[in-house]
């Protein structure tokens, strides 16, 4: 037998990642170590078998659901901003280290150069267009973690791979990479990655081009995200024009 407290915010995900792409892996805070229904994302607290246990869980249960209130909410529009500024600065600052890191100070490889094989001991890509925005989402992911997990640690999540659930159309983290979508940088409700505040897709153009990053393709890509929920539209960000909404 199990007494069910309802509670919207009980679908508790950890937010934040350190191991650098290609994979960011999710983790857990604290309160994942309490029991939730799958079906309904309620948190479950198991029924004591005397009087004094049920008491004290009752009374520990109500004390963790205020705490939730509390503090669980998204990000208001001055955080918001706050969290963007700290997300382009480390878009800008991966381009330009990574650039400058392979080609020297000043330089970046010529836009020529892009489709062809990368002169580097480890390909991490069969060119260097593709080779570079490995390189530069590693170093913007690992900037973006280490900023915001000191201000806003439980209402970002890096790279989350999502999936509707097939019955209920529920939004779920998975690990199944059929017919889910991985975004770059997730804004979210505190400690639930599944209640989507907005989207940020990270676009390293080749060297210092500044073409449209809205190609046919990426608007797609963008369309697959908003198809996810939110609060506001996905976004893509680029070292050169920095926000980029449509």
């Amino acid at each position: 037998m199990r007494f069910v407290l309802s509670l919207s915010v009980a679908t508790v995900l950890g937010l934040s990642c350190v191991t650098v792409r290609p994979s960011f892996a999710q983790s857990c805070g604290p309160a994942c170590a309490a029991p939730v229904a799958p079906s309904t994302g309620e948190i479950l607290v198991p029924a004591a078998t005397r009087a004094g246990q049920l008491v004290g869980k009752i009374v520990q249960a109500i004390e963790v659901i205020q705490g939730f209130l509390n503090v669980s909410k998204f990000l208001d529009e001055a955080q918001k901003e706050r969290a963007e500024k700290i997300i382009v600065e480390c878009v800008k600052e991966a381009h330009f280290k990574v650039e400058e890191d392979l080609f020297g100070k000043g330089k970046s490889l010529p836009a020529s150069d892009c489709e062809k094989p990368p002169t580097v001991k480890k390909k991490l890509a069969p060119d260097w267009a593709r080779h570079l925005g490995i390189l530069k989402h590693a170093v913007a992911f690992e900037c973006i973690q280490q900023g915001l997990v000191q201000e806003f640690p439980n209402n970002f999540s890096i790279e989350p791979r999502y999936r509707k659930e097939e019955f209920t159309n529920d939004l779920m983290l998975t690990d199944r990479w059929v017919g889910s979508k991985r975004p770059d940088v997730v804004l979210h409700f505190t400690r639930n990655a599944t209640r989507i505040q907005c989207i940020y897709e990270l676009k390293f153009p080749c060297g210092n081009a500044q073409s449209n990053p809205w190609s046919e393709a990426v608007q797609r890509q963008m369309a697959l995200y908003k198809a996810l929920g939110g609060e506001c539209e996905p976004v893509i960000i680029t070292p050169q024009l920095e926000l980029n909404g449509r």
